[in-house]
């Protein structure tokens, strides 16, 4: 199988691996008091160049779920786009981890909110989600995360693929956050070489506090958390995110250019059409990829990861020039 199905669907990077046979070394204080936390906060602390507390993870959808509870009540409202993966995957997890906060999805272009689509409602406490990148493969701009923050608005970003949104603007991770005005960011590690990472990164000591009973109360605040923290440590030591991004964009590119793509493609998502006869016999050859109904019918999403190779992408690009 070539598989294009998602990022998740890559293994860890060597690094990740050596770090937690590292981590197993020994003996740690639990629940996120070991060294290894704690030099992941300094770390974070250095890359967002801003005073952070974080709170390590095992899923995205904990992570934006508990990030969330910390910026609207029960009785709130979150702002997202309609095809946010907090809207549409994550099965209630929002409004569950928040005691009832509504979601209220808003249609935008290219899978993007932008600042005049957002309309905050005065007689409901309410916060705004962004995704970056977008379900869509799209990216915000510094610029166009500050014009939602001007809406006064607390910010949460889903940064499933913020590595590779970042490799993208070519920026610095301050400019796309905190500087941006984003209060929380879920930064994710799956996706990008961990096995099932991902750090809840808080730019406001107050939100801070909100989080911390709540990362307990819900269960997700590991005794060994020195696990997951290990594997960020090597994620974030010399580059290893920044790399393995870099590959899976350059890999997405490639297979743009020799494809009709349906929407632009600014980080590792690519979403093309295929006739029927096409997506079937790709298929029965071995290649693995979504529909995407979302486009319209025969709409597909091809997903480049860390371990994409030149070869598969360029074994893909043949077998669609065979069989048009």
């Amino acid at each position: 199988m070539i598989d294009f199905r998602s990022d998740n669907t890559h293994g860890a990077s060597p690094e990740v691996l050596e770090a937690l046979t590292r981590a197993a070394a020994g003996t740690a204080t639990s629940y996120g008091g070991d060294d290894v936390t704690a030099r992941v906060r300094r770390r974070c602390a250095e890359l967002f160049e801003h005073d952070v507390e974080i709170f390590p993870v095992v899923t995205g959808t904990a992570g934006n779920a508990l990030a969330l509870a910390s910026l609207v009540p029960p009785w709130g409202g979150i702002l997202c786009h309609e095809d946010a993966h907090i809207h549409r995957d994550e099965l209630g997890a929002p409004e569950l981890f928040t005691g009832g906060a509504k979601l209220l999805p808003i249609a935008g272009v290219h899978g993007k909110l932008a600042a005049s689509d957002v309309q905050p409602w005065p007689e409901l406490p309410s916060c705004v989600s962004v995704t970056q990148a977008t379900e869509a493969g799209t990216l915000y701009t510094p610029d166009e995360l500050r014009a939602i923050a001007d809406l006064g608005l607390p910010m949460h970003m889903d940064g499933a693929r913020f590595a590779n949104a970042l490799v993208a603007l070519d920026c610095s991770p301050a400019d796309i956050t905190w500087r941006a005005g984003v209060d929380v960011l879920v930064l994710g590690g799956t996706k990008n070489g961990l096995l099932a990472a991902e750090l809840i990164v808080v730019f406001k000591e107050e939100l801070a506090k909100e989080i911390a009973p709540r990362w307990h109360r819900a269960g997700h605040r590991l005794s060994k958390t020195r696990f997951l923290s290990a594997q960020f440590e090597a994620y974030l030591a010399d580059d290893l995110w920044l790399r393995n991004a870099r590959r899976a964009n350059a890999a997405a590119q490639r297979l743009a250019r020799g494809l009709d793509v349906l929407r632009p493609v600014e980080a590792n998502v690519v979403f093309v059409r295929f006739a029927p006869h096409v997506a079937s016999a790709l298929r029965a050859e071995g290649f693995a990829f979504h529909d995407w109904t979302l486009f319209g019918e025969g709409a597909v999403r091809l997903v480049c990861g860390f371990g994409t190779s030149d070869a598969d992408v360029d074994a893909l690009l043949g077998a669609v020039r065979r069989l048009r």
